[in-house]
């Protein structure tokens, strides 16, 4: 997500490094999950800390930003509860919206999913 270029796929906005080419929209479905070059997209319904590890006490790396992201899989680590109420065992990998590669962010972001339950339609790491 450095450096991107903005685009629509299924009416919502998504980030595409320079350089690759983009899918068509049309041949892309509407649903709470696409993939495109292994990357799967979700919304996440909140801003997000990114960290090391799937654990707050791990180092916080950056900021996920509310919206369209991409996430290569999901574990499970430490219970993670947010100030609405959610809660989730479960951590997605992706790179943050400040650079950082290969960070953990909470499934309680996504708009998808139940309290402890994995992000239907993420692949486990």
């Amino acid at each position: 997500m450095i450096a991107a270029v903005g685009a629509t796929v299924a009416g919502a906005a998504v980030l595409v490094a320079p350089g690759i080419a983009q899918a068509d929209s049309s041949a892309v479905p509407a649903a709470s999950q696409v993939k495109i070059q292994g990357k799967y997209y979700f919304n996440t319904w909140r801003n997000a800390y990114s960290y090391e590890g799937r654990n707050v006490n791990t180092p916080k790396k950056g900021i996920l930003w509310a919206g369209r992201n991409y996430f290569y899989c999901q574990a499970q680590g430490q219970d993670h509860h947010d100030d609405a109420g959610n809660k989730n065992t479960w951590w997605a990998k992706t790179d943050d919206d400040n650079g950082n590669r290969n960070v953990w962010v909470s499934a309680t972001a996504f708009s998808v999913g139940g309290n402890y339950e994995p992000i239907p339609g993420l692949p486990k790491c």
